[in-house]
């Protein structure tokens, strides 16, 4: 190969890694089509990885395995802390339980998500895609347990456009009040075991094209808004982002995720189709800083193309 050839090569190489794994950097993360290519940058950096070690086996190669492989550990030191668990708080009788999961347009089995309400006894459960039809079928379900419920849209309006929040007996008095700072609707609740602070039940929109990517980074925009309140929220729901992306990124240092530190914040949550190592998390839980996790699961609900996510925390007192 001859020097412009080796030289194209190289520049070829840094650009495609630059662009592949380390879009933020360039502020190109939140464009379309690099956003969906962002959501699966673990993925992306162990395939770069892999691809360096096989190069570095070719000389004529190892100046670009060298490239390749710098590139693939930087994206790996900002991508593997999420893997790595600290030392869990112990749980306590006033803890928060929150369990998350979008249905698919109410899809999910009802039976299902009812046995896994019944068994962890959440204190608020928040549904993405679940109007009142579905709310309807649950309830039965689950009203022997003293759950009440909010919906975020009328009847007419489709499933996928709506939220769902349960509260337990222990969630206490809560006011719940839909609003429509975001594409979809959302819940906002307060009160009760939450005091002065705000659970948000949100849905950010899915940056699926151009314009569909705009409306998700407003979304997220609104979030991190609430974020930087002065008592900083609970926000649950499926963000469509994972902590890859700056546009969710920005609601920190306000809000950090409730799988911070427990080893399983690369989990996947979505798509159910893949095992959980092979997936991405973009359904979450958003805790105020200070808040710690004494338990943080991901379970199976059949018919949904999302697994739940169940938090356990204690709130900052202040």
């Amino acid at each position: 190969m001859n020097r412009t050839a080796h030289r194209g090569l190289l520049a070829g190489v840094g650009a495609g890694a630059a662009l592949g794994m380390h879009p933020d950097l360039l502020r190109l993360d939140s464009r379309f089509p690099l956003v969906e290519v962002m959501a699966w940058r673990p993925h992306v950096t162990l395939t770069a990885l892999a691809a360096a070690a096989v190069l570095a086996g070719h000389r004529e190669c190892r100046a670009a395995a060298a490239v390749l492989g710098l590139a693939g550990l930087a994206a790996l030191a900002m991508v593997s802390p999420r893997a790595i668990g600290g030392r869990r708080a112990p749980s306590a009788d006033d803890d928060l339980t929150i369990l998350n999961l979008n249905v698919l347009r109410g899809e999910a089995d009802t039976g299902e998500l009812a046995t896994v309400i019944a068994r962890e006894t959440p204190d608020l459960v928040v549904l993405s895609e679940s109007g009142t039809a579905f709310r309807d079928k649950l309830m039965p379900l689950v009203e022997g347990l003293g759950y009440r419920s909010w919906v975020s849209v009328g009847p007419d309006v489709r499933a996928s456009r709506g939220m769902t929040l349960l509260a337990s007996p222990r969630a206490g008095d809560l006011q719940v009040e839909s609003g429509d700072d975001m594409q979809c609707r959302h819940l906002r609740a307060t009160g009760g075991v939450l005091g002065r602070r705000s659970l948000f039940a949100v849905h950010a929109t899915a940056p699926r094209d151009r314009k569909r990517t705009t409306a998700w980074r407003e979304d997220l925009a609104v979030v991190s808004r609430w974020c930087r309140a002065q008592v900083a929220p609970i926000v649950a729901g499926d963000l469509n982002a994972t902590l890859d992306h700056s546009a969710l990124r920005a609601t920190l240092p306000g809000c950090r995720s409730a799988a911070t530190g427990t080893g399983c914040g690369l989990t996947g949550t979505y798509p159910s189709s893949l095992p959980r190592v092979l997936g991405i998390q973009i359904d979450h839980i958003l805790v105020p800083s200070g808040t710690t996790t004494s338990r943080f699961e991901v379970f199976d609900v059949s018919g949904s193309d999302h697994r739940a996510v169940l938090a356990r925390v204690r709130l900052p007192t202040r």
